[in-house]
């Protein structure tokens, strides 16, 4: 991991791999994402099959520093460690002017 966790910011987009568990009925494909207990199933690209990796990309909507979680937006609201995050885009930032002061 090239990024620390005081790195990551509220905006950012990050992706984290998840691996296919099976594919269900509608399309849908069941995953396991790292660090993060709950079933959780996602629209699968078609000729996905169990066990391959797929790559969930999503918004960061808080960043919890002391036990190093992130959550993220990607459907719902998906709380993971930050070391399963697998790639990092910040967020563009806008700087504001510096302002003038008075003589």
């Amino acid at each position: 991991m090239a990024w620390e966790i005081s790195d990551l910011n509220i905006g950012d987009e990050v992706t984290i791999t998840v691996t296919v568990l099976k594919m269900l009925d509608d399309g849908r494909a069941s995953v396991s994402i790292p660090s993060y207990a709950f079933p959780y199933s996602i629209q699968a690209p078609k000729k996905t099959k169990a066990g391959e990796e797929l790559e969930l990309r999503g918004e960061i909507t808080r960043v919890d520093e002391d036990v190093r979680q992130v959550t993220v937006k990607a459907g719902g609201l998906i709380t993971v460690d930050a070391d399963a995050i697998t790639a990092w885009n910040p967020a563009p930032r806008k700087r504001a002017p510096l302002r003038d002061t008075s003589d």
